[in-house]
């Protein structure tokens, strides 16, 4: 996954910055400066249950990107970061999840499942999805304008709630879908937990 969304993100840059620097402009210059566009996501800024390993490749993407964005204005060139909300691709089908029964989770699977399926209904289309970004990218083509892009469902409620709200206000909003607020669910996975280090299933 870091390969892909991380490290593969530094070599596709890598690899055009010679055709980026050619490209570029100064800041009076008469057309658009060329620009890189990442895309990260809102799951880069808030603790979506059982993601933890995609979470962390956008919120290093988000961190890489807000970074490049400086380094490379004088170049010439501008970095937009894309904080993209639920869009209805496979990646969220319902069929992707599947925890298995030694899982100190599995009592938790049908909520996670359900949580897919949920957000597969209510996200927008990937073309749609598309359409905003790119306009959104147009209206503002200057360096220094436009570098944080917020599209897809609930991205910019993610947005406002993550400037003006406490650090865990995320909290109850990931927890509750998949029942992790739960008392006999977290109970039941803490048994598990500790029937799995008295089975010496850690380890082997």
């Amino acid at each position: 996954m870091f390969d892909t969304n991380v490290f593969g993100v530094f070599d596709m840059i890598n690899a055009f910055i010679p055709l980026l620097l050619a490209s570029a402009t100064d800041e009076n210059g008469s057309r658009p400066p060329p620009t890189i566009i990442n895309t990260a996501s809102i799951l880069g800024r808030l603790p979506f249950a059982f993601s933890a390993a995609y979470n962390a490749t956008k919120a290093a993407v988000i961190s890489y990107s807000d970074t490049l964005r400086l380094e490379v204005a004088p170049l010439g060139i501008k970095v937009v970061t894309v904080f993209m909300g639920e869009v209805s691709t496979g990646l969220m089908s319902a069929d992707n999840i599947s925890f298995g029964q030694e899982s100190l989770y599995s009592d938790v699977e049908a909520n996670v499942r359900e949580r897919s399926r949920q957000h597969a209904l209510k996200s927008i289309s990937p073309e749609e999805f598309a359409r905003r970004v790119v306009g959104a990218v147009l209206k503002e083509p200057a360096i220094g304008k436009g570098e944080f892009v917020w599209k897809g469902t609930n991205a910019s409620l993610v947005w406002l709630l993550d400037a003006i709200g406490w650090r865990k206000i995320f909290d109850g909003t990931v927890k509750s879908p998949v029942g992790l607020d739960q008392e006999g669910i977290r109970k039941a996975i803490y048994d598990k937990g500790q029937r799995s280090v008295q089975q010496g299933r850690w380890g082997k």
